[in-house]
């Protein structure tokens, strides 16, 4: 939920501890967020099985990918207009998209250049994934690092969906995409 986030060394982190109506989670999704040369480096994990989409691959590109448990990520410029959301699924695929308002595709952004994405599934189910994408990409599509809005996410349970987020606003059916309720931060 909403608040959790925490600057500890430089790096944004918490936990996702309830889903969208509010029952908690038997284990919290934990998330991070960082900057390393020029990079922000996303984490996420957590200590329970997930689904993976059919078709998603370590490292490549997948729509679609919040149909299964997901890790995501969203960053808006300042006035939470224009963003881009990013899914991770536990076994490093991805996929990214930029919009101009809430659920509006911008198909004018080129594809997001020279991510790199891991994850991993151990045995028991726990999982743990990782992306980095530069930050001269969030300046290209007009999001400032140093002054924007960020929310964690994450999907779970397909097909009984448990919706995690740290936005504040969490009214009505399950929709990550308020960028006006993401916490304003920087960064860098």
């Amino acid at each position: 939920m909403y608040g959790g986030m925490e600057r500890e060394n430089g790096q944004l982190s918490g936990e996702l501890r309830r889903e969208w109506y509010g029952t908690e989670l038997p284990e919290p999704v934990r998330y991070g967020f960082r900057v390393v040369d020029g990079m922000l480096v996303y984490t996420a994990s957590q200590r329970r099985a997930v689904k993976l989409h059919p078709t998603a691959q370590p490292g490549e590109f997948v729509e679609g990918l919040w149909e299964y448990d997901t890790a995501e990520f969203f960053v808006a410029n300042a006035e939470g207009t224009r963003y881009m959301e990013f899914n991770l699924a536990p076994n490093g695929a991805w996929w990214a998209c930029v919009f101009t308002e809430p659920r509006v595709r911008d198909l004018s952004v080129p594809p997001l250049p020279s991510v790199a994405t891991r994850g991993g599934i151990a045995p028991d189910g726990a999982w743990e994934c990782r992306a980095e994408l530069p930050l001269a990409y969030l300046e290209a599509i007009g999001i400032n690092p140093a002054n924007c809005r960020l929310a964690a996410a994450a999907i779970q349970n397909s097909p009984d969906y448990l919706y995690l987020t740290t936005s504040s606003d969490l009214h009505g059916e399950p929709d990550f995409h308020r960028p006006w309720s993401w916490a304003p931060t920087s960064l860098v």
